[in-house]
């Protein structure tokens, strides 16, 4: 039996993912896609919060530490971004019992420039909706649903586009009127740019679904590298997270810090997260896992020696966000946004379209 048969079912399955499902992934594809642009414009925009001029000396960051724990209290976990260029401020992502948000510092007074709570501001609501769909884990588990859904529209429309004829197969005919151009444009379009778009959502999905990263992990028989357990510390002076940084880079030479990260929790390892010049994330993914009450060094990861899992993350997030191949790579990813923003709308216009004037032919 010839799968052409099924080619009914096949359309119906396509036009009702599309008409359910794939109107979420629209939303969330152009919303990815607006990130790329409103992340630099909110730098801009807001750049009493980003920008500082640059002094002669930088303050210790145990100073902006003394200031968090007076204001937020011992509970509270921090997130320290460290300025990479002279002009820059510090960035601490804030999780309290009262509040959670982004706080600003001047890195050479100390000084609070300011702060924005976890939802306030277009970029950071726009993220969140992106990331979660404003719905937490929730809103991950239906994103993770709806990549699935892609592959599902992906590869019915490939089987419902493949031609009897290869003459033609990727003509796009602009003289049928607006219903066999839309037809032409997205059914060629899905054929020709839909690898790329599916690159785009499955990648998103592996940053936004942290489950999927675990199953990869166990699939290849490795173990998911986690946080090491902390033994309790004779009571006694502190070390700064000055003291912890200097500690880490002695620990692995080269590169930037990239995050610190104070746990709430005092049993909890406090990690410098650092960019080595050979890690393709962004941010870097090798870490210095420190004690909290001793400052002394729990353990190294280095980013190519993380479960492969983490590995592939190195890839991924800056593959999702075009980072990966500089300018032309946020413009590629921004254009695969857009391009799944108008695969929803052309395929819904024409659906729409033939409805309402009951064309004939194939209704998506």
């Amino acid at each position: 039996m010839s799968w052409r048969r099924w080619q009914p079912a096949l359309l119906k399955v396509h036009r009702w993912l599309g008409l359910t499902a794939g109107l979420l992934l629209m939303l969330n594809a152009l919303t990815g896609s607006l990130m790329l642009g409103v992340r630099p414009l909110d730098r801009v925009l807001n750049a009493q919060l980003f920008e500082v001029q640059a002094g002669a000396k930088a303050v210790p960051l145990e100073v902006v530490h003394q200031s968090l724990l007076a204001e937020f209290g011992p509970k509270a976990g921090f997130t320290l971004r460290p300025p990479r260029e002279t002009n820059e401020s510090i960035l601490v992502y804030v999780r309290s019992e009262a509040w959670e948000g982004q706080a600003f510092f001047d890195p050479y007074t100390g000084r609070r420039l300011g702060a924005r709570g976890e939802h306030e501001g277009f970029a950071n609501v726009l993220f969140e909706f992106h990331s979660t769909l404003l719905a937490g884990d929730v809103g991950k588990g239906v994103l993770t649903f709806n990549a699935l859904t892609m592959l599902a529209m992906l590869l019915t429309g490939m089987l419902l586009w493949w031609p009897r004829r290869w003459r033609g197969a990727f003509l796009v005919s602009l003289q049928g009127g607006l219903p066999r151009g839309l037809y032409d444009l997205h059914r060629v379009g899905g054929v020709v740019l839909g690898l790329w778009v599916m690159v785009c959502v499955a990648t998103g999905t592996w940053m936004a679904w942290r489950p999927v990263s675990q199953w990869v992990t166990q699939a290849s028989g490795q173990k998911q590298v986690a946080a090491p357990p902390v033994k309790p510390a004779p009571t006694g002076s502190v070390v700064t997270i000055d003291d912890m940084v200097a500690t880490a880079n002695f620990a692995l030479p080269g590169g930037i810090v990239g995050y610190l990260g104070l746990r709430a929790k005092p049993a909890a390892a406090v990690r410098v997260r650092k960019k080595l010049d050979d890690d393709p994330h962004p941010n870097g993914l090798s870490s210095v896992w420190l004690h909290p009450q001793t400052g002394a060094v729990l353990r190294v990861d280095r980013w190519n020696q993380l479960d492969i899992g983490a590995r592939l993350y190195a890839w991924i997030y800056p593959l999702h966000s075009g980072k990966l191949a500089g300018a032309l790579g946020v413009l590629a990813t921004a254009a695969g946004g857009l391009l799944l923003f108008g695969f929803g709308v052309s395929g819904t216009w024409l659906w729409w379209l033939r409805r309402r004037m009951r064309l004939p032919g194939p209704v998506l």
